[in-house]
C-alpha cells in the first residue's frame, strides 16, 4: 500500500480550510559513520569495510521522515558550526525541517557497525542539550528517548508535560543502571503515547500512557484507549540495514495520526501501524537511517 505521502495533511487542511497540525521534535541530530567489515574485526588487523557518512541521530531521522510526508516540522537539537554540523544542517533544510539549533561545542558523531544480518552496534559521541532544550508551540511533540538519559533530562520532560498538544515518547536503548532514571524521566513526560521495540518495552514498559506501540522484527502492535491493531512485515522483507527503522515507523505512525480524534478510532489506528510498518520495512531493506524510500519525495 506505498504511495506519495507528501503533501497529504497539507492538502487535506486546505480543502477543509484548515491549518495543518504542526509537530515538534525534541531529539539529537547527528552524523552517522556506517561502517560494514566484511569479516569480524580482531585487534591489530586493517579490515575491509563499506564506509560511509549520513546525516542521523533520532530526532533528525523522525523530523526528516514527517517533513517528507509534508507535516511542518520543527527539530530542536544541538549543532556546533563543523563540518559535522554543516553537514547535518544542511541535509535538514533540504528535507524542509524547522531547525531550532543549540549552540554547542562539538556535532554528536554516531559510529554504526552493521553485522552481515542487518543487525547494528552503535558507539556514540552525544551532546546534551535537554537543559536549553524549549519546544515551539505545536500540535504534537515527540521526544527522543535517548535526551531523556541526560542529566537534565527529567527536568525537560516535567517542563513539557503541561505543554497543550499530544506528546510522544520514542524508545531508545537505555543502559541497565540508567533504567530507573529512564523511566521516572518518561513518567514525568506524561506521554499520550510511546513507541518502543519489544526488548525496550519488556525491560521499560511506561505505566500511564494513553497508548503504546511497540516494534519487532515481525511487525508492529499499538493499542490506543479501546482501538488496537497487529500488522506484521509482508514475506520476503529481510533486513539491509535496521538503522532509523524504528524512527520511520514513529515518525509514520504519528503522521497516520495527526488529523484523527484522539483517541483514534480502530480503522484509523489500523491504517496508520499499516503504513508505518510499510515504511519500517522498506527503511531496513536499505542502507542508511535516513535513506529515502520510493514513497516519500
Amino acid at each position: 500500500m506505498a504511495h506519495d505521502a507528501r503533501g497529504v495533511h497539507l492538502a487535506a487542511s486546505a480543502l477543509i480550510g484548515t491549518v495543518a497540525p504542526t509537530v515538534s521534535v525534541i531529539g539529537d541530530a547527528l552524523l552517522d559513520v556506517h561502517a560494514a567489515p566484511s569479516t569480524t574485526p580482531r585487534p591489530g588487523e586493517d579490515v575491509p569495510a563499506r564506509v560511509r557518512l549520513s546525516p542521523g541521530g533520532q530526532g533528525a531521522n523522525l523530523a526528516v521522515r514527517l517533513a517528507r510526508r509534508g507535516v511542518p516540522v520543527t527539530l530542536i537539537c544541538a549543532l556546533a558550526d563543523d563540518v559535522a554540523g554543516r553537514v547535518v544542517r544542511a541535509a535538514l533544510e533540504a528535507d524542509g525541517v524547522t531547525l531550532h539549533a543549540i549552540e554547542a561545542d562539538a556535532t554528536g558523531v554516531v559510529v554504526v557497525l552493521v553485522d552481515d544480518r542487518g543487525d547494528r552496534t552503535m558507539l556514540s559521541q552525544r551532546v546534551p542539550f535537554a537543559a536549553a532544550a524549549e519546544p515551539a508551540a505545536s500540535d504534537w511533540l515527540l521526544v527522543s528517548g535517548y535526551v531523556l538519559l541526560e542529566p537534565a533530562g527529567e527536568d525537560m520532560a516535567r517542563s513539557v508535560a503541561g505543554t497543550a498538544g499530544r506528546r510522544v515518547l520514542v524508545g531508545c536503548a537505555v543502559p541497565d543502571d540508567r533504567a530507573a532514571a529512564w523511566r521516572s524521566a518518561a513518567m514525568a513526560l506524561a506521554p499520550d503515547l510511546v513507541v518502543m521495540n519489544a526488548g525496550e518495552a519488556d525491560r521499560l514498559g511506561i505505566e500511564g500512557a494513553h497508548g503504546i506501540a511497540v516494534t519487532d522484527a515481525g511487525g508492529a502492535t499499538a493499542t490506543i484507549g479501546m482501538a488496537s491493531a497487529d500488522v506484521r512485515v509482508p514475506p520476503g522483507s529481510e533486513a539491509v540495514d535496521t538503522t532509523g527503522a524504528g524512527d520511520a515507523f514513529a515518525a509514520a505512525l504519528v503522521s497516520g495520526l495527526l488529523d484523527a480524534e484522539w483517541p483514534p478510532g480502530q480503522a484509523v489506528l489500523e491504517g496508520a501501524v499499516r503504513e508505518a510498518v510499510e515504511l519500517a520495512s522498506a527503511v531496513a531493506r536499505a542502507p542508511g537511517a535516513q535513506a529515502r524510500m520510493e514513497s516519500e519525495s
